[in-house]
């Protein structure tokens, strides 16, 4: 599950919006399933398990297992810790932090319900996941998406990172991090 808030749908925001980055204990896992299934398509969230974008019986139970394995964090046996996007206390998205490649680098990944895209909330909720991963002293992260995904290209490349076309058709991004200084995850 790479970083895929893309779509643009505008919305107004207004400047006193709170988004914050909450833990997936069991309330709250059941709030982003429905989210999921109600404002994203299946092939948004999660891999493709079953033909089409529709969601099934096995993607529902796919995304509720990732997120109950990866409650240990990045120190867990998944290696990654996610949490649900919350706007104003609302459920709007799922975000992750993935140990990956060298010891100090990270993958970020998000994705968002159509009613959250081109509101700022995904620039909001990776910044929030930049100031994690730099807190926890990493001092690498990148993200991957498709070349048709503009609106997540465009919310990296403006939190800095690097982007650049690969060979297996995805678009690498890459960014190095400031005040990363111990690894306390």
């Amino acid at each position: 599950m790479g970083w895929t808030a893309h779509g643009t749908y505008p919305r107004a925001v207004p400047q006193n919006r709170v988004v914050v980055l909450a833990p997936v204990g069991d309330p709250i896992l059941e709030q982003l399933v429905a989210a999921a299934t109600s404002d994203a398509a299946a092939g948004e969230v999660t891999p493709p398990l079953t033909p089409g974008d529709g969601w099934t019986p096995e993607r529902v139970a796919w995304l509720r297992r990732f997120h109950v394995d990866r409650r240990a964090g990045l120190k867990g046996e998944a290696h990654e810790v996610t949490w649900a996007v919350l706007v104003d206390g609302h459920v709007v998205g799922g975000a992750r932090l993935a140990h990956v490649g060298l010891d100090k680098e990270l993958e970020v990944g998000m994705w968002l319900t159509r009613q959250a895209r081109g509101s700022g909330v995904g620039r909001l909720a990776l910044a929030l996941l930049l100031e994690q991963a730099a807190a926890g002293g990493f001092v690498s992260i990148r993200a991957d998406t498709s070349p048709s995904n503009a609106a997540a290209l465009t919310v990296l490349r403006n939190q800095g990172f690097t982007c650049s076309d690969s060979p297996d058709g995805r678009v690498h991004a890459q960014l190095a991090l400031r005040g990363g200084t111990e690894n306390t995850e």
